[in-house]
């Protein structure tokens, strides 16, 4: 039965789409009035029922037939920012390129990709609410279409900001707003011209020719309490071309031949003249302390919600440490196996952002590697921040396994209300429900001393 349903939910959301797009409310109105009225023909036909009923009929065939013979020949050039935040409107412009003759009273609408889910999901995935729900909502699943049709789409509908007209062979701006709803890649490929009639009863929605484009939305941040992380920046002699490339060098030392990176500045031009070589000035560098950001990224069935807070928690220390004079290394669990560097002299942290952006689920655990993985760089680090999504015994074993290797921690775990009573004094719960609340009830955020 649910495959019967999956068709016909699937073939009745394209109609929607469909009519939603091209009838205005003020169309809707006319339409129900045409159907009232004939509804009441049907046991009194009498004369002024013959008249309310051709009035609403005559308006909707004349402005349909108006709507439908309206023309536009436009191509477009989107400026989109390469960024954007989850939840967090943006704008941006279009140039508008009139190829044929004047558009007057138009607006312009950008479209989500198709939002419908795949028929795996609409089988075996479960609306949150559906336990609650009565026999028959559960039977039919309606309300399970609904949940799928809105977790999928990527932004709210954006129509630009005023009626514009375009005139014969010329161009205009219009500016846009969007709302990006949750984190990862929106692609831009269906921007529509929508040309009403004079009544706005109905309109027609015509494709703009248009090159695709890309923003990337970044996860939502929340707020942090003051982080009193350890470590500190300082001077000491080494070779350290992040620093030096940053321009963050201490007292001359000693003097060198050039080597491959050196930047021009320490060039000691007097050395050169003499011997012919260019000669280079050894300084002290500046070393910046490094933390580890490692996120978790298995979640158990069920527990989605809880991994997107964990993620934007994730990228709420991004944030916060990009401030700092330090350097922070992004460790992800599983299949993702990799460590991504941003900090002084290296990589922006967007570059943190953006690996966030595109992380997925892991199906399976693998804690030992990421273990493995962390206590590699554990002799650089000055701290080690833990995100979990959920507590469970192998993430306890993983903790007690950095504990061995001598690093500060800071550990926070996404649960849920009834978790809360498994989870050990030093880790931070924090419920996906009440987020903002619990990280700022954390008061100021101090890494485990286990040294």
């Amino acid at each position: 039965m649910l495959r019967y349903l999956y068709r016909s939910y699937h073939q009745s959301e394209a109609l929607k789409h469909f009519l939603m797009r091209r009838i205005l409310p003020a169309g809707w109105g006319v339409i129900i009035a045409a159907v009232v009225s004939a509804t009441m023909l049907m046991g009194s036909p009498i004369r002024p029922l013959y008249q309310f009923f051709a009035l609403p009929v005559g308006l909707a065939a004349l402005t349909l037939i108006w709507a439908w013979s309206r023309r536009a020949r436009l191509s477009a050039v989107r400026q989109v920012p390469p960024h954007a935040s989850a939840g967090t409107p943006f704008h941006y412009h279009i140039t508008l390129i009139n190829e044929g003759g004047d558009v007057p009273d138009c607006k312009l609408m950008e479209s989500p990709a198709d939002p419908r889910p795949d028929r795996e999901s609409f089988l075996h995935e479960r609306e949150p609410a559906e336990a609650q729900r009565n026999t028959f909502d559960r039977l039919f699943a309606y309300h399970r279409w609904q949940w799928l049709v809105e977790r999928n789409k990527s932004f709210d509908q954006g129509v630009g900001s005023a009626v514009i007209t375009v005139p014969a062979a010329g161009g205009s701006r219009v500016n846009m707003v969007l709302t990006p709803r949750r984190r990862g890649m929106i692609e831009l490929d269906d921007l529509r011209v929508l040309l009403p009639d004079p009544l706005h009863f109905f309109q027609r929605a015509r494709k703009v020719a248009a090159a695709p484009a890309h923003v990337a939305v970044l996860p939502r941040r929340y707020r942090l309490p003051a982080l009193n992380l350890p470590g500190s920046a300082h001077y000491q002699a080494g070779d350290d071309a992040a620093s030096r490339q940053n321009g963050n060098t201490g007292e001359f030392t000693a003097l060198r031949e050039y080597r491959s990176g050196d930047p021009p500045r320490l060039i000691h031009w007097k050395s050169w003249a003499k011997t012919g070589r260019p000669i280079i000035k050894e300084v002290e560098d500046m070393r910046f302390p490094r933390y580890a950001l490692i996120l978790d990224t298995f979640a158990a069935a069920g527990r989605n919600q809880a991994f997107e807070e964990a993620v934007s928690v994730a990228a709420s220390f991004v944030a916060a440490i990009d401030g700092e004079d330090a350097m922070l290394d992004l460790i992800l669990l599983g299949g993702h196996n990799k460590v991504i560097t941003a900090g002084k002299g290296l990589a922006d942290s967007v570059k943190l952002l953006e690996a966030l952006a595109a992380v997925t689920i892991t199906p399976v655990e693998d804690f030992s590697s990421l273990a493995r993985l962390a206590s590699a760089h554990s002799a650089e680090l000055a701290a080690c921040i833990c995100v979990f999504t959920g507590w469970s015994d192998s993430r306890a074993e993983f903790l007690r396994i950095l504990k061995k290797n001598e690093i500060d921690l800071l550990a926070l775990a996404v649960v849920e209300q009834e978790d809360l009573a498994i989870l050990p004094p030093e880790i931070t719960a924090l419920r996906s429900t009440r987020m903002q609340e619990d990280l700022l009830r954390c008061g100021v955020m101090t890494p485990i001393n286990v040294r």
